[in-house]
């Protein structure tokens, strides 16, 4: 009975995601999503390797995640210009403050003002062209916990797009 209870347990940790587009190859620097999806691979990466390596990163995956545990570092005024030069999307997983902190001189995730940012997303996806002198940023809203394999896929799908 406990090895079969633990089993069940193991077997729903994971969320399922129902995305059938492209592979997905993502950099993931903090906590890797635990989900279950033979299409997505996360690989992770450290910050200062991102900031080193933007051109190769870009090549190599179809996005870098960012996760809450290392938002107040990813904040910090040394990685405007990489998250504003990189090729590929950013996405800032379960982010209240959007991508502003990160891509904005001046703040970090600790001092920008909560109430003026949240716009009530989820996640936002971010994508800088320097060239164009434009930038790109979506929202994905998530209305409850069941609804997370939901939000995985729509984000997996805008990347697979860009």
């Amino acid at each position: 009975m406990l090895i079969l209870g633990l089993l069940l347990l193991v077997a729903c940790s994971n969320t399922e995601v129902k995305y059938d587009g492209n592979p997905l190859k993502i950099a993931v620097i903090g906590d890797i999503p635990e989900l279950n999806n033979k299409k997505i691979h996360f690989e992770p990466l450290s910050l200062d390797e991102f900031g080193v390596n933007t051109v190769q990163i870009s090549t190599n995956f179809d996005a870098v995640m960012i996760t809450p545990v290392i938002f107040e570092e990813a904040s910090n005024d040394r990685f405007v210009e990489v998250y504003n030069s990189s090729k590929i999307p950013i996405i800032f997983f379960d982010s209240e403050k959007r991508n502003l902190p990160f891509t904005n001189g001046g703040l970090t995730y600790e001092t920008a003002r909560w109430e003026s940012l949240n716009n009530g997303s989820h996640t936002t996806m971010y994508l800088s062209d320097i060239g164009a002198n434009r930038e790109a940023v979506w929202y994905f809203y998530l209305k409850d916990e069941k609804g997370l394999d939901t939000l995985y896929k729509e984000i997996f799908q805008m990347v697979e797009t860009l």
